[in-house]
Parts: C-alpha cells; sequence; structure tokens
C-alpha cells in the first residue's frame, strides 16, 4: 500500500481511492460467468423467493428463470443463433428481463432501443446489426409499424406492456395483423414450449452481450457493443465496494432498459445477488414517490431528477405523516447535483425517519455504465461523485494535450477501465476518436466532461466540455454560471441555456424554493429584486461580466425528458414568460 510520503499527486499512479476498499472481503463470484449463469449460479437454492415486481404481479426466481429458458428456446425456434443480434424495443417489463438473460444463455447480442426513435433511425439501427427478430411493446408499435410491416424477413414479436402484470385483464388489447410479419408474444412463447432445451453458451472474454446507444449529442447515435466482462465484472466489483447484498432486499428502479445503467445496475446487479426488482417505467414525480412508500425498497436507482422530487410542495405533501426508515440506499445518476440539491433531500429523508445518505454515482454507456461510486463506510464531499470501482476502473484528469494533472486541477475526464465498450458498431473512426492510448499502451476513454479529482480519489463533476455559451467572444461554461446561482439560498434548481433565436444571450431557467414561490405569489413585485440579486451573485463569483444572465424563466419544477435526465431542449425552446432584468 502507498505511503502517505510516496505520493506524487498524479491519481492514476497514487489510487488514493484504493484504502477505502482494504477492509472488504473480496469475492469472484460473477467473474468469468455470463449474465445468464450469474443469474442461474446465485439463485439456484431460492426458486420461491419473489425476484420480480410488476404493477401488482410478483415472479419468483423459479418463474424468470423458467420463462428465461422458454424464451431461449423461442428464439431458436425462429433461427436465432450465437452472435445474433435480437432487438428488443420496449420498456421494462418481466419479459424484456426474461429475454435479455435468455439472448445471454444462447450467446446472441441484445440490440436495445429506445423507442422514441423516429421510425427510420430504428430501422437503420434495426438494419445495421441484420438483426431479424424484433421484439416491439405495443404501446410503441404504431409509430413503426409501417416501416416494419416492409421488412418483410423481419419476425416482429408484439408484447403486451401488462402482459405480467394483473391489469392485463383489462388493458386494451393489441389485435395482431395476420397478413403482416407480426406474432404476439403468446405464440412466440408457445414455440418454444415443446422444443428442446437449449444448450447454454460459455463465457468468453469480451464477447459481445448487448448494444445500446449514445445520446446523439455530439453527432449521429452510435451503437456501443458492451460484453460479458461489461456486465459482470462491474456487478462482481460492485459487490466488493461494501455495498449490502444480502437476498430478500428490493430496489426501486424506472432507468429504461436503453441506458446501460438501466440494464446492468438496475436488472443485473440487483438479480443476481437476489434482491427483488420492483419495476416502474413511469418518470413522474407523483408517481416515484408514491411507489417509494408502497415498495419500501432499501434500495432506489433513478436518475437525479426524480430525487429532486422528494423537495417539491407536492411530493412533501404525499409523504406527511409517511416513513422512508426503510431506506438505506437511495443511488442516483445521470445528471450532477449541487452540495444544496443533497443537502435538502437528505433533510426530507431524515424528517421522515431515514438516515440514508444520496449515494452519488457518475459513469456512461461507453464505460461500462459505472466509472465511481459513493460507498457507505464514508462520507465524501457533497460535491463528489464517489471514487473508482475497485479493482477495474482507474480515473484522472488531464489537459488537453493529455498531460495528466494533479489533485483540484480541473480538466478532461478520462477513464481506464476492464468494462468499457468493446467498439461503436461498425465505426472504427469513431471508435479511435473516443479513445486514447498513452506512453506505457494503456487505453483510456474520453468522457466529454469536465471535472478534478480531490485528494481522496473522490471525482467532481462538473458538466459537460460541449455546455458552454460564447457572449461577445468570451467561452463561459453554463454549468459555471447554474453552480453560482444556487449559491442564492433561494433558488432550488436552475439551468442556464441561450436564447432560442440569439446565442449572445444568456437565459436562467429558475425554480425558487418553495417557501420563495410562496412569497412571491402573494407579492409578486419581489421576483424582479431576486432577479437582481442572482445577476450580482453570478459577478461576484464569477467576476465575468458576459456571466451574468438578463433574462429569466421561472419554472414550477423543470420536465423530464424520456431518459428520466432533465428535458434541456425542452426547457431551451420555452420561453414564453421570460422576463427580462
Amino acid at each position: 500500500m502507498t505511503t502517505e510520503k510516496e505520493l506524487t499527486g498524479y491519481p492514476s499512479i497514487d489510487k488514493p481511492w484504493e484504502k477505502f476498499y482494504e477492509n472488504v472481503e473480496k469475492r469472484s463470484i460473477f467473474l468469468n460467468t455470463t449474465p445468464y449463469q450469474g443469474l442461474v449460479k446465485n439463485n439456484a437454492g431460492y426458486l420461491d423467493e419473489i425476484a420480480l415486481e410488476y404493477f401488482g404481479a410478483k415472479v419468483t426466481f423459479g418463474e424468470l428463470i423458467r420463462n428465461t429458458d422458454i424464451v431461449a428456446k423461442s428464439l431458436k425456434s425462429y433461427g436465432v443463433k450465437k452472435g445474433d443480434y435480437v432487438t428488443i424495443c420496449s420498456t421494462t417489463t418481466p419479459e424484456v428481463i426474461c429475454t435479455f438473460y435468455a439472448i445471454s444463455k444462447i450467446g446472441a447480442v441484445a440490440n436495445v432501443i429506445s423507442p422514441f426513435y423516429t421510425p427510420e433511425e430504428l430501422m437503420a439501427r434495426i438494419n445495421e446489426c441484420s438483426s431479424k427478430l424484433v421484439i416491439v411493446v405495443d404501446k410503441f408499435l404504431a409509430k413503426f409499424k409501417e416501416l416494419l410491416n416492409k421488412s418483410t424477413d423481419k419476425i416482429v414479436v408484439v408484447l403486451p406492456m401488462m402482459n405480467s402484470s394483473i391489469l392485463r385483464f383489462i388493458s386494451p388489447k393489441y389485435k395482431i395483423d395476420k397478413t403482416t410479419n407480426e406474432i404476439d408474444w403468446k405464440t412466440f412463447m408457445k414455440n418454444g414450449i415443446n422444443c428442446n432445451d437449449t444448450m447454454v453458451d460459455d463465457y468468453e472474454p469480451q464477447k459481445p452481450q448487448a448494444m445500446v446507444y449514445s445520446s446523439g449529442t455530439t453527432g449521429a447515435s452510435k451503437g456501443i457493443v458492451l460484453s460479458v466482462d461489461s456486465f459482470q465484472k462491474l456487478i462482481n466489483a460492485y459487490g466488493n465496494s461494501g455495498f449490502d447484498t444480502s437476498r430478500k432486499q428490493k430496489v426501486y428502479q424506472n432507468i429504461p432498459p436503453w441506458h446501460s445503467t438501466g440494464l446492468s445496475l438496475g436488472i443485473n446487479f440487483p438479480l443476481s445477488f437476489g434482491v427483488r426488482v420492483c419495476i416502474d417505467p413511469r418518470f413522474d414525480h407523483a408517481v416515484f414517490i408514491k411507489n417509494v412508500l408502497k415498495f419500501k425498497p432499501e434500495y432506489i436507482l433513478t436518475n437525479t431528477s426524480m430525487y429532486q422530487g422528494f423537495t417539491f410542495e407536492k411530493s412533501l405533501k404525499l409523504l406527511k405523516g409517511k416513513s422512508l426508515s426503510f431506506l438505506k440506499y437511495p443511488v442516483e445518476g445521470g445528471e450532477p447535483l449541487t452540495e444544496k440539491d443533497i443537502r435538502n433531500i437528505e433533510n426530507v429523508f431524515k424528517s421522515h425517519g431515514s438516515d440514508a445518505r444520496l449515494l452519488n454515482g457518475y459513469g456512461e454507456c461507453e464505460c461500462g455504465a459505472t466509472v465511481t461510486t459513493d460507498i457507505t463506510s464514508h462520507k465524501f464531499s457533497n460535491s463528489a461523485s464517489g471514487i473508482p470501482l475497485p479493482d477495474i476502473t482507474t480515473v484522472s484528469i488531464f489537459d488537453d494535450n493529455f498531460n495528466e494533472l494533479k489533485y483540484g486541477e480541473r480538466g478532461n475526464i478520462l477513464v481506464r477501465t476492464e468494462i468499457g465498450m468493446i467498439e461503436y458498431y461498425n465505426n472504427p473512426v469513431a471508435t479511435n476518436e473516443f479513445f486514447y492510448v498513452d506512453k506505457n499502451g494503456e487505453r483510456w476513454s474520453k468522457t466529454g466532461d469536465i471535472g478534478y479529482m480531490n485528494e481522496d480519489g473522490s471525482l467532481v463533476v462538473l458538466g459537460r466540455k460541449s455546455d458552454y455559451s460564447v457572449i461577445k467572444g468570451s467561452k463561459i461554461y453554463n454549468f459555471d454560471i447554474e453552480r453560482a446561482i444556487l449559491n442564492f439560498d433561494k433558488v432550488k434548481l436552475c439551468e442556464i441555456q441561450t436564447h432560442p433565436k440569439n446565442d449572445n444571450y444568456l437565459v436562467a431557467h429558475i425554480v425558487w424554493e418553495n417557501e420563495v414561490e410562496s412569497l412571491i405569489k402573494q407579492h409578486p413585485e419581489k421576483q424582479p429584486q431576486l432577479f437582481e440579486e442572482i445577476q450580482k451573485i453570478v459577478l461576484k463569483i464569477m467576476n465575468i461580466p458576459e456571466a451574468i444572465p438578463y433574462g429569466f424563466c421561472v419554472w414550477e419544477n423543470f420536465p423530464s425528458a424520456h431518459s428520466g435526465k432533465r428535458d434541456i431542449k425542452f426547457i431551451k425552446e420555452h420561453i414564453e414568460d421570460l422576463i427580462e432584468i
């Protein structure tokens, strides 16, 4: 172990985070396994325990594995073989989970696509990987039906969203068009029931397991190919990080499967360890709070914006008189939280009987979902997003010339990890551009984020490198202005964007703290004075006159996109109530 005197000041050499894992018992239960092998291996003796809850239905581990085996036989009966890509276009349902593990069992690859693409984008992604079998949830089919049915070489399996739910008896049923290539889920499963069992495909290092897609914020969306190691080494590392992974706990999660976090941490991590997964795909603050109270989970896994909902006035009304004492591990990610955000959310937990800390993490799909994680045995600063995962990940900060920076120096976040993507599918140019190979031949992922490392090994993520505005020739990071504004204790949330019709004009989108919102409703004349205070704070903290916003839009709360993250595009474009100061 490196001593204090031997520290060099460079995170990639010192690896100061390693000391926090020294007393954790190391296990290797999921190494050299596929997701299917890991699921079966660790749950074989607990088949009567509940694995899933979904809109009133409960599925045991025995049922989950049996249904997975039937799906595997059905896939094989329709000609799917090892290495083939099977497309899934659906929210998280029990059938989607079974399909993911069935794909793993036969050695195929899950091509998981968001239903919020255009029909042309969906077909391009299906055709690019020569996927012949497409599973689409019925709620999304109408949008894609015309183009899917034109592809006569495709088998389109229509999955009722409520198929496993007690609501299936009252939900409207999609009627299969028998003149097309559509088949219903029930028929699909029947074809597998009477088939011989499929062989379990063996583990192979870096074998492709799933493909998810980049957000497309820096160009066309790209297929991100993740390996079996991206899934299994990740959950093994979490098991060695100090989290309580004992059986019969519950996690409430609503991150969709087209995000690697949804597949890896929302599905594969808990189920592999025998933790029950409670599912509701809706991103709605009121639904979220109601489900937390209903499921009483020890773990919550969701996006940052859902946790901010704990502090909204409507949510506080739902929580009134209710206990959150069951809550142990609320885990968030997707967007940075300010120290004030964390303080406010944790105060809600504490006032309702829970001592849980909001556990922050950082990651991206290209890096295998998770780069850093908070741990339960140590409290890092509220501005940090935890430390690198044990044994598999190194994080450091570099300048634009790839010179490593020391603690506290801000620059580009680079990641060296054993769970990162294999490649951008069929795109060697973009793949080579994403990676940086250092003088020692080590491959680093360029995350596109700005941040710095603390001396304890924790990472502070400031924001996207692309999140800046150019005002009167000055380049200013929007996230710096947001942080300055959030120093004003009357502002709950803030989003800085340029005016949709004027890139030289900054607009501050604001959500007031609850008590301020009430005050302004009674005394609207006070609001301009608060905007002027915000302008003074920005100038004082940043000392850049160009960083001062002169336009303000007030929101009750920020809308969420289909991903669960803040809907930045919608916020920027909606300035009907713009106030100029």
